[in-house]
């Protein structure tokens, strides 16, 4: 067996390139741009399908499905496919805190790609970003980001996930749902009009979750900026 062919075994993965023409395709490169930089090149988006996450994703049965972004380091990578994304690795130390304890998505590419970092190649950095199914459940709006007490507050918090809303976010109007019943939120970048309603504490959306089970990797994109 190859190096090459071992990595693969050991992942414990099935990856699938799409077609660029495919809807899927499409509707992600659609969110992409909504939020990108204009220096930013998708090469290749990867459907990716790990073992037993669809069964213990399903096994939750929490709804409010969106597909959000999760900006990684691509050193992470392979450990990410192996075990699937945690709930504060080793690896990943001072992030997912600000809103306490947790895995830390976003409705925009842009928001995310601050978290991505790559390798340098011919003058440009290659990075990947993930694409999940997140189950947010019943979500508990973030309504302080200083106070360290509010923070162990959100940490015991019963609810199934955490929503931090921001003063700028995708157009609502433009959300669809997809077969699945799966919502991807394709709008470009607003400010948001119910500013009077809201408590922003960032300038872009956050989704929280403190459950594994409740995120599933659906799509790796690789991209160069």
């Amino acid at each position: 067996m190859s190096p090459l062919d071992y990595l693969y075994e050991s992942i414990n993965c099935q990856l699938e390139a799409l077609n660029p023409d495919d809807i899927d395709s499409q509707f992600i490169l659609r969110y992409i741009r909504a939020s990108a930089p204009p220096n930013t090149k998708v090469e290749k988006i990867l459907k990716i399908s790990r073992a037993n996450d669809d069964e213990r994703f399903n096994e939750r049965n929490v709804g409010n499905r969106y597909l959000l972004w999760h900006g990684t380091n691509i050193c992470n990578l392979i450990s990410i496919l192996m075990r699937g994304l945690l709930v504060e690795p080793l690896c990943a130390k001072g992030t997912g805190k600000q809103f306490g304890r947790g895995i830390y998505t976003a409705d925009e590419f842009g928001k995310s790609l601050a978290y991505c970092s790559g390798v340098k190649k011919n003058g440009n950095e290659s990075c990947c970003m993930l694409l999940c199914e997140v189950a947010l459940g019943n979500t508990h709006m973030v309504t302080d980001k200083t106070s360290s007490d509010y923070r162990a507050q959100l940490d015991t918090s019963k609810d199934q996930s955490r929503t931090a809303h921001g003063s700028s976010i995708p157009d609502p109007r433009y959300t669809i749902i997809r077969d699945s019943g799966v919502r991807m939120p394709l709008g470009e970048i607003i400010a948001c009009k119910n500013a009077q309603h809201l408590t922003h504490v960032c300038t872009h959306n956050e989704y929280i979750i403190a459950d594994s089970s409740q995120i599933v990797i659906r799509y790796i994109v690789q991209f160069v900026r």
